[in-house]
């Protein structure tokens, strides 16, 4: 009786009045704890400093490669251009601003000497130990040199799902913001390996309306250290340091990103998520021009890209060049449960359509024809750029991560193994090893490219830029065979 009465007090003071305030009040909570989660978190506060800059590239969902898998682009090897009705073009462009990372597809890119701006210029490394003393150490201390080299998707698949958001000035930017001063930033997001509390799960939901989305955790590197304060509150400005470390047996260098502030702060966060151990450097490194190095193997004719070809922290050349018939062509021979194949897993900067399965391999001069004009770069040459094919891309492991998964790919094990194939690289080992250059290839697959002077310098006297439009024709200049290192390792 002395509940039923409570109950019946309570229903006496719950008015339509008392109810409508209570709902305003509830909902103002409710708005507060929303506004307090878009505004003062982690994800706000990073994008609040790029206010100043533009995010280039294509917009998500508008990709040219979405209908990679159509079967169209499926022109068989020898099969002539005139049946399929129409040019060879380039279909989709693509920048890799930290080396490994996943890459940043753009409508349009700016040739340079050494291949496209903004184009591999961070890489990751790794202080290690030589695994074998000294050969002139006390062999009582077994004293073991320390040295810094490059990671990447080889040794952990899941860099693949580190994302990366290339932001620049535009003509409204404020001079005077530290990243306009920067000439701009690439922004790092991946998933937070940290457990989600709730208030980061709601954050994460009200920034992408996707419930199963995991929290992400993001820095930003910016493009040009020298002008960036190395310290939170903005008073340190210190010079960065050069630091060498080593990509694929050759020394390379870069400014240690390390002591940039936002930098110093992912890092950790990257260094828990890629499962690398704690008592492990590692840091971000940032290529300059003082840095680039000629290429020293496969290399042009002088006669033709006039003076020496240059590179960063690309494997071996500038530019990358691959065409999706040829992807269509390894994906038929691969198990069914391989099929489709990811173009992407083969990281070109340049994807063309039109052309028979491996045809490009017999190119070794191209022009690309300016057609797409409409994107309205205003400070686009009246030039059409010239490369010059120097080799094969002779392929190691990394096509076998899937890029969406973070995970090396497999087929099917056979009923007396225990463990599949790793794939595509057994196929394209059965399949694609069409020449013996090297010795160490997995199959061979794209082509690398350097860019010629002469279009280069004709951009420079009209005072304006080489660019490369999506939907701009390839026009093969020279053909002819290729065989990797067969051109000598100097000028």
């Amino acid at each position: 009786m002395i509940v039923l009465g409570i109950l019946q007090y309570l229903q006496t003071l719950l008015t339509p009045s008392v109810l409508r305030h209570g709902i305003v009040a509830l909902l103002v909570l409710l708005g507060s704890v929303i506004a307090g989660l878009l505004y003062t978190g982690r994800r706000h506060a990073v994008r609040r400093q790029l206010r100043q800059l533009r995010r280039v590239g294509v917009s998500p969902g508008q990709s040219n490669m979405s209908d990679q898998y159509d079967s169209r682009y499926d022109v068989p090897e020898g099969e002539g251009r005139p049946s399929i009705g129409r040019p060879v073009r380039i279909k989709a462009i693509y920048l890799h601003p930290v080396k490994s990372f996943a890459p940043v597809e753009v409508s349009r890119a700016l040739l340079t000497k050494s291949g496209f701006m903004y184009d591999r210029c961070f890489a990751i490394a790794a202080e290690v130990t030589e695994p074998e003393p000294e050969p002139d150490s006390d062999p009582g201390t077994g004293a073991r040199r320390k040295f810094w080299r490059f990671i990447s998707q080889r040794t952990k698949p899941a860099m693949s799902l580190i994302k990366t958001e290339l932001w620049l000035p535009h003509e409204s930017s404020n001079p005077v913001d530290v990243l306009v001063r920067a000439g701009g930033c690439v922004l790092i997001r991946f998933p937070d390996p940290d457990r989600p509390t709730w208030p980061r799960r709601l954050e994460a939901f009200l920034h992408t309306w996707n419930p199963s989305l995991a929290p992400e955790f993001s820095f930003i590197a910016p493009l040009n250290p020298d002008h960036v304060a190395t310290s939170p509150d903005g008073a340190d400005e210190a010079a960065l340091a050069l630091r060498s470390f080593v990509i694929h047996g050759r020394t390379a260098q870069g400014l240690d990103m390390g002591a940039v502030s936002s930098v110093a702060q992912g890092l950790p966060r990257m260094k828990k998520f890629l499962g690398i151990p704690d008592s492990t450097p590692l840091t971000l490194l940032k290529c300059t021009p003082e840095t680039l190095v000629r290429t020293t193997k496969n290399l042009a004719p002088l006669k033709h890209i006039g003076s020496p070809a240059t590179h960063g922290y690309t494997d071996q050349q500038p530019v990358h060049l691959a065409s999706l018939a040829s992807v269509h062509a390894v994906a038929n021979l691969l198990p069914r449960e391989n099929q489709p194949l990811n173009a992407l897993r083969f990281r070109a900067n340049m994807w063309v359509t039109g052309a028979p399965a491996f045809d490009e391999e017999r190119w070794k001069r191209y022009r690309i024809v300016r057609k797409n004009d409409e994107l309205g770069t205003p400070t686009r040459a009246r030039v059409d750029a010239v490369l010059c094919v120097v080799c094969r891309t002779s392929r190691c492991t990394m096509p076998n991560v899937d890029p969406d998964k973070g995970v090396f790919d497999t087929d099917v094990p056979a009923p007396n193994r225990k463990k599949g194939r790793p794939q595509p690289s057994t196929t394209l080992m059965e399949h694609r090893t069409v020449e013996d250059g090297n010795k160490a290839a997995m199959g061979y697959m794209g082509m690398h490219c350097v860019p010629v002077d002469r279009s280069l310098n004709e951009a420079q006297e009209q005072d304006a830029d080489l660019y490369v439009h999506v939907g701009d024709e390839i026009e093969v200049l020279e053909r002819g065979q290729h065989l990797y290192g067969s051109t000598g390792d100097d000028y």
